[in-house]
């Protein structure tokens, strides 16, 4: 008897922890080790503390966006469940969502919880009017410019590209230096180009889809834009011909060794340029990409970033969705931003007080202003449509065609792929 009642306790506790060992949930998240910097195990620690059900393995992707979209891809294919999330180029969205290999987030956050993060970054991950990935960290294109130059000349930050072309101009012929240029960015034919096209399109009040969902390109926006930039290099003489090879450090190392009134380009440069050893440490401010004049309102950073998404195969998506959700919340934006330099895809969070004074503070501001590529409403078709962009947006700043021509030739191209509905 007393064997008996031994054996039905040894059983009981058996079957007890059987139960309580099924009911753990380990789930994945991949991200790059330097993607989010130290904060990835951080908060991993954190969530697994407050969640001791939920077991957090974390996969060190690569941080090189082509190689770790490979694997994903590769994944997908294959139905693998995991990772359970992923982080994402802001291009990535509409795409994955088109191809079905990311889940729909709406069911997973409230309303509210969608509305704090920037509704502009946001859009990149908005297909069909459902969001597919959270935003983690943004950065953009911002105007950097010499302080001490506007200063001496008595001008303040330009808020419009023509008043950028006159202080380039006065400053120029003032300095009398051979070796400065008014203007420099990244006009080779690559990504970035087509970005900083974005950013003079949208600042005269474009839209690379109209209110009706059709491409715009060839628009009076669209013209203006690309003669804006044409003008710079061929008119005003404020940029040299070398702008039309340059890559984003190169157009930072011309800054950075005085020989540039203004630049444009992401904030990664924030960090170089503000070195003990950088001749312009003390003497260039940050502020939002200018528009046209009559374009207050527009918007002109145009951004990107990682988001986190759930894979669509994942068998544990509602543990997923709330490691995103810590992954992302106030706190951990705000440790991140004093942590990482990462900045916060909640606006809020920007005007907490100790961030107060800060350059992410600045670019706060700017990002309120964002615009991100058509990557959302282009799907898998996007980098083609990129493509054709670049092409034609390199063909009007050569000179070989007209602004004009250029867009209509690049729209014509776009609409052959589009779905009937965008065209």
């Amino acid at each position: 008897m007393k064997i008996l009642k031994l054996l039905t306790i040894f059983l009981f506790a058996f079957q007890y922890a059987s139960t309580a060992f099924s009911d753990e949930t380990e789930i994945t998240i991949s991200i790059g080790p330097r993607g989010f910097g130290e904060m990835t195990p951080r908060l991993i620690e954190g969530f697994m503390e407050e969640n001791p059900h939920i077991k957090v393995n974390w996969q060190k992707i690569s941080d090189v966006p082509n190689e770790s979209r490979k694997l994903y891809v590769t994944n997908f294919t294959a139905e693998s469940s995991k990772p359970d999330i992923i982080s994402v180029d802001v291009i990535w969205p509409g795409d994955f969502a088109k191809r079905g290999w990311i889940a729909p987030l709406n069911d997973l956050f409230t309303k509210e919880e969608l509305n704090q993060y920037n509704q502009s970054f946001a859009e990149a991950a908005t297909v069909d009017g459902k969001l597919y990935a959270i935003p983690l960290y943004i950065d953009g294109t911002h105007l950097f410019y010499r302080a001490d130059l506007l200063e001496k000349y008595g001008f303040e930050a330009p808020k419009t590209w023509e008043e950028l072309i006159s202080q380039s101009t006065t400053i120029l012929e003032g300095e009398k230096n051979p070796d400065l240029v008014g203007f420099v960015n990244m006009w080779a034919k690559i990504e970035g180009l087509f970005m900083n096209w974005l950013t003079f399109f949208y600042g005269a009040g474009g839209k690379f889809f109209d209110e009706q969902g059709k491409i715009a390109v060839n628009s009076p926006e669209g013209i203006k834009a690309m003669q804006a930039m044409v003008d710079i290099l061929h008119k005003h003489k404020i940029a040299n011909e070398s702008i039309l090879t340059f890559k984003p450090n190169d157009a930072r190392v011309l800054f950075q060794q005085e020989r540039a009134v203004f630049l444009m380009v992401q904030d990664f440069v924030i960090s170089p340029l503000s070195a003990d050893d950088s001749p312009v440490k003390d003497k260039f401010k940050i502020t939002r990409n200018p528009y046209f004049e009559g374009n207050p309102n527009s918007h002109s950073t145009t951004i990107g970033g990682y988001l986190l998404a759930i894979n669509q195969y994942s068998e544990h998506k509602e543990a997923a969705a709330k490691l995103i959700k810590y992954f992302t919340k106030y706190e951990s934006q705000l440790e991140s931003a004093k942590v990482s330099n990462k900045a916060p895809t909640i606006n809020s969070v920007y005007q907490d007080p100790s961030l107060k004074g800060s350059v992410l503070q600045i670019l706060g501001a700017n990002y309120k202003v964002g615009v991100v590529r058509p990557s959302a409403e282009t799907g898998e078709r996007y980098n083609r449509v990129s493509q054709i962009m670049q092409a034609e947006i390199t063909e009007a700043l050569h000179q070989r065609k007209s602004p004009a021509q250029a867009m209509k030739d690049a729209e014509d191209q776009i609409k052959r792929f589009l779905p009937k509905e965008r065209r």
